[in-house]
């Protein structure tokens, strides 16, 4: 069994996984334990919970060239992360790079974070879920022979998280080609479908 860490592609998974936390820039954006707008400071999710995320079963994360070809496929593994800060009115509430992990299991290529980021979640007005933004992050993948890296620069909406009884998440995120020969594609598409399965109990995006 192969074990890759891909805190790249899948900081959009594991960012994403943190349905412990949301943000905001004009109010705190929070994972809240009942769908109520705004939630409740009682029933937000507490500094410190852990949260790990699991492909949904049956599915595989996949990273192709935007042209559809597929570069890499995994048939298994998890996201995991802790909720770091609360945030507020002002302050933007994110999950940083270095206490998000992802690890994956019967990866057809290698693929290596070398740089750290965050991942912010923004509530979706009028629903019970969140955008997520992927910055900073930097990933290398290995194509054709060729070390190829790959972007996350100023921020990237990289998909959805739902919130609900089960939450889960949708991610479908487009990143450019930072360095690499030209024989690496010029964008690749990444994809994730994974369901919250710590901490147990629903999760619904909010504002505080």
């Amino acid at each position: 069994m192969k074990y890759l860490k891909m805190l790249g592609l899948a900081a959009v998974a594991a960012a994403a996984l943190m349905a412990i936390a949301g943000v905001g820039t004009a109010s705190a954006t929070v994972a809240c334990k009942v769908t109520e707008t705004p939630c409740a400071a009682s029933n937000e999710w507490e500094l410190g919970t852990a949260g790990l995320a699991s492909l949904k079963a049956g599915s595989s994360a996949v990273m192709s060239s935007t042209s559809g070809e597929a570069l890499m496929t995994c048939n298994g593994g998890h996201v995991s992360g802790k909720l770091e800060n609360k945030g507020g009115p002002t302050e933007t509430m994110h999950q940083a790079g270095s206490s998000a992990n992802i690890v994956y299991e019967g990866c057809t290529n290698t693929m290596d974070t070398i740089k750290g980021g965050e991942v912010e979640l923004h509530h979706i007005a009028g629903t019970d879920n969140a955008t997520v933004t992927i910055k900073g992050f930097e990933t290398t993948v290995q194509i054709i022979g060729v070390s190829c890296t790959y972007t996350y620069g100023a921020g990237i909406d990289a998909g959805v998280i739902t919130g609900g009884t089960k939450p889960s998440m949708d991610v479908n995120a487009v990143l450019p080609k930072g360095a690499g020969s030209f024989l690496c594609p010029a964008t690749v598409k990444g994809q994730f479908e994974g369901t919250l399965t710590e901490p147990s109990g629903a999760a619904y995006f909010e504002d505080e």
